[in-house]
This record gives structure tokens, C-alpha cells and sequence, in this order.
């Protein structure tokens, strides 16, 4: 089954907020390695002019993949994502993801095209703070038959 190409230029929108806490944070960093001490030390953070601990730029994927998880895996889009590979992913940061910041996310799927016997997603995510500001754009490529 391909995939449906009506559904190009649909929105999809996180549930609820996501509430990024020191925790999440903390254990991003941790999982990508980073040693900034910005990612986990509120303190360190404070003395950069931030808030509270920040995230690490890639963190906004996780927020991100939420919504594009729930468009990828709607059955009427018809994407077999059991055999999907992840192509390629851009970040542009607006400001960092501040622990406390509740992000929501817009996703829509901006191009579906054939591709050397595959389909070839591109999808776009913007992901906005609690007062409606720019946090940060995802452009995800994905790749699946």
C-alpha cells in the first residue's frame, strides 16, 4: 500500500503540551553524552542568563517525533513504518528549550514523492512555547517503501 498523497500539506498537532523538565533534559544529555554542564547544573545555567537548565538543540526532536510518529502511524496514510528508514533531520533552533517551557508542535507533511523505488517523506515540524513563541523548526526526511 503507498502512502496517501492527500495527505500532503495536513496538520497535525500535539494532544497536549510537552512539559520539558530538568529530568528529561538531564537524561537527554546524558544519552547524546554531552558533558555541558548547562544541560544538568541550574546554576551554571543561571550564570549564562538562562532560567533554568537548557536542553541540548537536538532535544526538540523528541518533542517533535511525537507528532510526527502520530502522522507517520495513521492508518489511513497508509506508511509502513516497520520498514522505514530515518533519512535525514534538520534543526534550526529559534531560542533553547529552558526547563519549564510546555511546547507544543505542528507537523505537516510538506512533499511525498517516489524515489528510486521508495517513497520519500519530508516533513516539517515547528514547535512553539506556552506564549505562542518560535522554539525551533525540524525538517525530517524519511524514507520507506
Amino acid at each position: 500500500m503507498a502512502p496517501d498523497a492527500a495527505y500532503t500539506g495536513r496538520l497535525f498537532h500535539s494532544a497536549e503540551p510537552y512539559l520539558a523538565t530538568r529530568t528529561d533534559i538531564r537524561a537527554f544529555a546524558e544519552a547524546v553524552r554531552d558533558p555541558n554542564p548547562v544541560y544538568r547544573d541550574p546554576a551554571a545555567a543561571r550564570a549564562l542568563g538562562y532560567a533554568d537548565i537548557i536542553a541540548p538543540p537536538t532535544f526538540v526532536v523528541t518533542v517533535a517525533g511525537m507528532v510526527t510518529r502520530t502522522l507517520l502511524e495513521d492508518p489511513g496514510f497508509g506508511f509502513d513504518t516497520t520498514q522505514a528508514i530515518h533519512h535525514s533531520q534538520r534543526v534550526v533552533p529559534r531560542r533553547p528549550i529552558v526547563a519549564g517551557d510546555q511546547l507544543s508542535t505542528t507537523s505537516v507533511l510538506e512533499r511525498l514523492e517516489r524515489v528510486g523505488g521508495y517513497h520519500r517523506l519530508t516533513l516539517r515540524s515547528e514547535v512553539r512555547d506556552e506564549d505562542g513563541g518560535d522554539v525551533c523548526t525540524v525538517v525530517t526526511v524519511v524514507l520507506g517503501p
